[in-house]
């Protein structure tokens, strides 16, 4: 039995539901099955990021697609291969009818392996390539700076093989720098047409951040969210009406989506 097999099918949709498991929010890609009847508007929209599973992932990658096929997810969100062939996890995605069309790309490769992060995504299908984390000494007004000018660059190439370029939030982006909040300098200078956000719900909720304000503020920047609950924080079943107002204000907000 391997890694995830070992927590059973019950305990890993508990775990979606209640915060251990982040779900995309994208175009493409299918709920659980429980949830088909689910008249809701994100129905076949919902996707799953395997950070969530990265040290099962790097046991026992066969193990991991596997399950999450039979629970009845389709789309990936990928947070690094580890040692993995890539080549070798996309068959094995081909054969269980899963598709990839976002993944995770660290600072340094982006910085400084973009070509190779073209390439491997070429060879996933996947769309975005996103900034999914600052180290603490990247956190002042211009390292935020050379974040937004590093998306911008990248955006062209980018753009060129098909794919996006984009940045996924936590909470310290809203934390005051400076006098500046980092999240709108992100927001301002990045070039709106190339460089998409990935909002995480549950950390801008943690920052006193109103998403929907942000839609306001920012309409057509958002064509990705991470949406998970945390029962430390707020009752169980917010993550559904984050999920209601994410795709309710798409027509008003203007969001693109793939």
């Amino acid at each position: 039995m391997n890694a995830i097999q070992s927590l059973g099918r019950r305990d890993v949709l508990k775990g979606g539901l209640i915060g251990s498991i982040g779900l995309l929010a994208a175009c493409n890609g299918a709920v659980p099955r429980q949830d088909a009847a689910n008249t809701k508007p994100y129905v076949g929209k919902l996707g799953i990021q395997l950070y969530t599973f990265r040290e099962q992932f790097e046991q026992d990658y066969d193990g991991v697609l596997t399950t999450l096929a039979e629970i009845g997810y389709k789309d990936l969100e990928f947070a690094g291969y580890f040692e993995h062939d890539a080549a070798a996890i996309k068959a094995r995605m081909d054969d269980l009818g899963l598709v990839s069309n976002s993944t995770h790309v660290q600072l340094a490769d982006m910085r400084d392996n973009f070509d190779a992060v073209v390439e491997r995504a070429a060879l996933m299908g996947q769309s975005k390539l996103i900034i999914p984390w600052l180290a603490p000494e990247e956190r002042t007004l211009d390292g935020y700076r050379a974040i937004a000018d590093l998306l911008n660059e990248r955006a062209g190439p980018a753009k060129e093989a098909g794919m996006m370029v984009g940045y996924h939030n936590h909470e310290f982006e809203f934390e005051t720098v400076d006098g500046e909040v980092p999240y709108d300098l992100l927001l301002e200078r990045t070039e709106a047409d190339k460089v998409t956000m990935e909002l995480d719900f549950f950390w801008t909720h943690k920052a006193n951040v109103d998403p929907l304000e942000l839609f306001a503020k920012a309409p057509g920047r958002f064509s990705a969210c991470h949406i998970k609950d945390s029962v430390r924080l707020w009752p169980y079943g917010q993550y559904r009406r984050w999920l209601d107002q994410f795709y309710s204000h798409h027509g008003a907000g203007g969001n693109r989506w793939p």
